[in-house]
């Protein structure tokens, strides 16, 4: 159980639960943490702060203490203060606000959400921490919230902004979490990439200056994951310490990692003040994004295996079955059709397929992505009757139906922009810009979020829908809003964000049994904030198997497995050409949510029996395979683009060893690998039926099969077959083996 004790005397605030505790003290009216690691039972400050000053120290009310070197909660600019900022508002004169002090706090039950369209994390036992904190001038009052979630090593941050006076106050800066360190003795690591080419992992020491990772293309972007992560030095995914911090924040966003000129470090994250600028009238709050942080002395895939019960257990929709999907877009592209789609229905549903989606193409006027978006309406060619036939005969077979979605889009040809011109995002004056032939809706309006409430509510119970792929397939260009006045324009892409939510939350809260897939050209707007509303991501465009591996190895760094999308896919790939084994695309698509993207009319016998018994094995194991523990495994000898997974149910009784062996070596290797994580009390029985302790693969390993060529792949299946030192089998163990 979270709990939080205050101290009157000392001033210190203990957040904390077993495992994890979150100290804060007011020294001098200032909020300074004091520690964040491993639950302590009561904290004494034997680690004392600095209490003297340094050259060219501004002289202010912390004395004995520096400015320069407190590990402050939350600080601005030119108060004595030079590190990153963690806000900025300036007042009726243009002046930065100076210094935040200690007003007050309040100790609250459960999770308090300062606003409803946000994302946040559900926490219905233990407390909140609401501290409040005033400029000298009360001008300015800042709200900073701390929650600890569950039992997990897991802490909460988001701030709300109050304008205390009578004039109309400019935020420039306003981060989610700050976190101050007194030495800089970690590893960086962070998720970039590109289209078809997400989450590639970095890491690099902190050094002197600043490195900064952000997105001011309007969504998180494929090109920067808005989390990151600071690792001990010898932290690797099985041993040492790390902390972790996500933003549950699906627009633009900065976090900055700095070492100041005293070899003192600190993170701040949240929203990017580039493209941003928030006029805060009297009266009114802002708010930013909800921030995680989540700690851990036990290695990487621990703190992944924090993040991952996290996201699926407190931010995600309640847990549901995601299905098996046949998707029409590699086999019709946008010629798709209601007599294309029924030809494929039986042959899917031979091949145990649980959801038909009809992808880009379904709507009028659009024979490619030169045609119309924003008019959702069926092409009375293709589909001749609507899209409701289609739904009545997918239900009759126990099928489910699901419908591609861009919601977010407009083009100039649409009937939309033709009564709407002033709903599409722009600059006044200037010619729009164009990516894939399309603009963007101003979601910072509100009548266009009721109007796509209203589109989306039709569509999905005219038609009985049962899944939505919600597609965002272009950047911010021309953020501008012809409905808001010129001093407010840096506030569009917040209030987008904001007005993207709550669509999103609305049709939630209609069709609660409604699936959700993430898509942005892929994992491009895979974060926190977007698992708050949607079931699942499509995790790449790029769909050659053995580099999606490599991508959803990199995102397991914060996301659990449901989250990916991983579907069979043609040989040679579409994207790259590359001709991968048969058994390759079957086990690579088995793990997170499969499905098949090729025609099932046009795989050859070997295909179709290959798939149809890979989607009979997840049936089995979709418990594992889509709900499991994700560990990552670092096999002897490893190959060039090698991943090696360890996947497992909650009570360790079943298991599988997924590996993409990638570019094999001349030099012909057994490849070893410890297991780690296994219950080291039983013994398991594997694919040869051999049959060894939990503690022997753990500490000894397991002999991988030998690879043969490249981009080959391997499954081994592990089942409890007794605990120590009884010799009986134990029922309902057995996870099957699958065979081509």
């Amino acid at each position: 159980m979270a709990n939080i004790e205050y101290d009157p005397q000392k001033q210190l605030f203990h957040l904390h639960n077993d495992t994890f505790s979150y100290i804060i003290q007011v020294i001098r009216g200032y909020l300074v943490k004091r520690y964040c690691g491993p639950a302590l039972e009561r904290f004494s400050g034997t680690a004392k702060l600095e209490d003297f000053s340094h050259a060219f120290n501004i002289q202010n009310d912390a004395a004995p203490f520096s400015l320069t070197t407190l590990p402050l909660e939350y600080s601005t600019l030119m108060g004595g203060d030079y590190r990153t900022p963690a806000y900025a508002v300036r007042n009726g004169h243009g002046q930065l606000i100076g210094n935040l002090k200690f007003h007050d706090f309040q100790i609250l039950a459960g999770n308090k959400n300062f606003n409803g369209t946000l994302p946040t994390a559900r926490t219905p036992h233990g407390q909140t921490l609401v501290i409040t904190m005033h400029d000298e001038t009360d001008t300015l009052a800042v709200n900073l919230k701390y929650t600890i979630v569950g039992d997990l090593p897991v802490l909460l941050k988001q701030v709300a902004y109050h304008n205390l006076s009578d004039d109309t106050l400019t935020i420039t800066h306003a981060a989610s979490l700050q976190l101050d360190f007194d030495d800089h003795a970690y590893d960086l690591i962070t998720l970039t990439g590109a289209h078809l080419s997400e989450a590639s992992v970095t890491r690099q020491p902190l050094t002197p200056g600043k490195k900064s990772i952000a997105s001011n293309y309007g969504a998180s972007g494929p090109q920067g994951v808005p989390a990151t992560i600071l690792a001990a030095p010898a932290t690797d995914d099985f041993a040492g310490e790390a902390l972790g911090m996500a933003l549950l924040w699906s627009g633009n966003f900065s976090y900055t990692a700095q070492v100041d000129q005293f070899g003192n470090s600190r993170l701040v994250m949240g929203l990017n003040p580039e493209l941003f600028s928030w006029q805060l009238k009297p009266g009114e709050p802002f708010v930013t994004p909800e921030a995680a942080v989540a700690y851990t002395t036990n290695g990487l895939n621990d703190l992944s295996h924090i993040f991952h019960r996290f996201f699926a257990d407190h931010v995600m929709p309640l847990p549901r079955k995601n299905l098996i999907e046949y998707n029409t877009w590699e086999s019709t592209y946008f010629d798709v059709s209601e007599a294309k789609v029924r030809a494929e229905i039986p042959k899917a549903e031979a091949l145990g397929v649980e959801l038909i989606v009809i992808d880009d193409g379904w709507f009028k006027n659009r024979p490619n992505d030169a045609g119309q978006l924003g008019d959702w309406v069926p092409d009375p060619v293709k589909f001749p009757r609507g899209l409701r036939p289609i739904a009545d005969a997918l239900h009759e077979r126990g099928l489910a139906f699901g419908l591609w979605v861009e919601p977010e889009m407009i083009t100039e040809n649409s009937e939309l922009y033709a009564k709407h011109p002033d709903w599409a995002m722009q600059y006044v004056g200037q010619k729009p810009l164009r990516s894939r032939n399309q603009l963007i809706l101003d979601l910072s309006q509100r009548i266009v979020q009721d109007h796509l409430i209203k589109v989306l509510t039709d569509l999905v119970r005219t038609n009985h829908i049962d899944y939505l792929k919600w597609d965002y397939n272009r950047h911010f260009s021309q953020p501008g809003s012809p409905v808001l006045p010129p001093d407010q324009q840096g506030e569009v892409g917040y209030r987008y964000t904001r007005g993207l939510y709550r669509v999103l939350k609305t049709l939630r809260d209609t069709f609660p049994d409604l699936l959700i897939e993430n898509c942005s050209s892929g994992g491009g707007r895979l974060d926190g904030g977007m698992l708050a509303y949607t079931d699942q991501t499509w995790t790449s465009d790029f769909t050659d198997p053995v580099y999606r591996m490599k991508i959803m190895n990199g995102f397991s760094l914060f996301f659990p497995l449901k989250t990916f999308v991983s579907h069979f896919t043609m040989s040679p790939n579409l994207q790259d050409s590359r001709v991968t084994p048969l058994q390759t695309r079957a086990l690579l698509s088995l793990v997170g949510v499969t499905g098949i993207e090729c025609p099932p009319s046009q795989l050859s016998d070997a295909e179709a029996a290959a798939v149809k018994a890979s989607f009979a094995f997840y049936k089995a194991n979709r418990t594992e395979l889509q709900n499991g523990s994700l560990y990552r495994l670092h096999p002897s000898h490893p190959n060039q683009d090698q991943v090696c997974w360890l996947i497992t149910n909650e009570a360790k009784t079943k298991a599988l060893v997924l590996t993409s062996a990638g570019v094999v070596s001349p030099i012909p290797h057994y490849q070893h690998v410890l297991l780690h994580y296994l219950n080291p009390e039983v013994s398991y029985q594997t694919n040869d039926k051999a049959t060894a302790t939990g503690a022997e693969l753990n500490y000894a390993g397991i002999t991988l099969p030998l690879a043969h060529g490249d981009f080959s792949a391997t499954l081994m299946t592990l089942r409890v077959v007794s605990h120590l030192p009884q010799t009986t089998a134990l029922p309902g163990g057995d996870i099957g083996e699958l065979r081509f």
